[in-house]
């Protein structure tokens, strides 16, 4: 499986920078002598509305690096025993109402009748799951920035991107929540399906409008668990700032990140202030 099968997570829970309508940034750093440039994404967009702006494109032929969350992202491989439990069940831990109504989907969306699908997923994690609702409920046809920025670099012929992450931190960060959280976070996702790409549609809408206020306010709604946003965004936000500091020493990056680490008290774009990066938004 490709690393854009992650992606699909790591885009829907995150939330936009609160501050300001910029996507794009100039950052420098004290003792730096070159800019570099961070750039908030939509991962995955509906392909009839693609958003590409020239500023960027023009960014990725001139800088001299392009940093993502997973670098190779079209190259990048999701080991598949990273997706299943080494012992035990996830199912085991339902209740006989959340087997039924996950049989339920899998009969409709999967064509699996209930033995099929116990037999076939009771070594999956929840977070295997989780993806494969959300798959069959968003627009057929999607596009990734993040690809389209790989495409421009190998038309150039220069090296593909770097990252900030691997697919397997991202993926243990999923494990880390407690199994409660993971199987809550599957059935209600289950339960909110009609909602699913209403919710998609809106966070699009928001996002070509650059309202990243109406997404952050949007989004922050669905994420109630402290130690769920403490993982997924001001820990990682946290961990990013060291090497966005050691990387654009001495070279011109361009980052693109999630919007929706961008804002905030404990987003990007403060903690690079505090870390005396000067910061100038870019009109798109």
């Amino acid at each position: 499986m490709k690393v854009l099968f992650v992606f699909l997570f790591f885009s829907l829970i995150t939330y936009a920078q609160s501050t300001t309508s910029s996507l794009l940034w100039e950052i420098k750093g004290p003792q730096q002598t070159k800019s570099s440039y961070i750039f908030g994404t939509m991962h995955l967009m509906d392909e009839a509305h693609f958003y590409f702006p020239k500023k960027l494109e023009k960014l990725v032929w001139t800088v001299d690096a392009v940093c993502l969350e997973i670098g190779d992202v079209q190259h990048t491989l999701i080991n598949p025993e990273l997706l299943m439990l080494k012992e035990g069940s996830f199912l085991t831990k339902l209740s006989e109402t959340q087997i039924d109504s996950l049989c339920s989907w899998a009969k409709i969306q999967l064509l699996m009748d209930k033995d099929q699908f116990i037999t076939n997923f009771s070594k999956a994690k929840p977070f295997l799951i989780y993806q494969l609702i959300l798959q069959n409920e968003l627009p057929s046809f999607l596009q990734s920035q993040e690809i389209k920025m790989e495409e421009i670099l190998a038309a150039k012929k220069k090296n593909t991107t770097i990252g900030l992450e691997t697919i397997e931190s991202q993926l243990a960060l999923f494990d880390s929540l407690p199994v409660k959280s993971q199987i809550n976070l599957v059935m209600t996702e289950l339960a909110e399906l009609s909602n699913v790409l209403t919710n998609f549609k809106l966070t699009q809408e928001n996002y070509l409008m650059n309202d990243v206020d109406k997404i952050h306010e949007e989004l922050m709604k669905d994420i109630t668990d402290p130690y769920f946003k403490f993982k997924f965004i001001d820990e990682r936000n946290a961990n990013w700032i060291a090497k966005i500091r050691k990387m654009t020493a001495s070279k011109s990056i361009l980052f693109a990140v999630g919007a929706g680490h961008l804002g905030g008290e404990n987003g990007v774009l403060n903690l690079l202030k505090k870390e005396g990066f000067t910061i100038i938004p870019i009109d798109l």
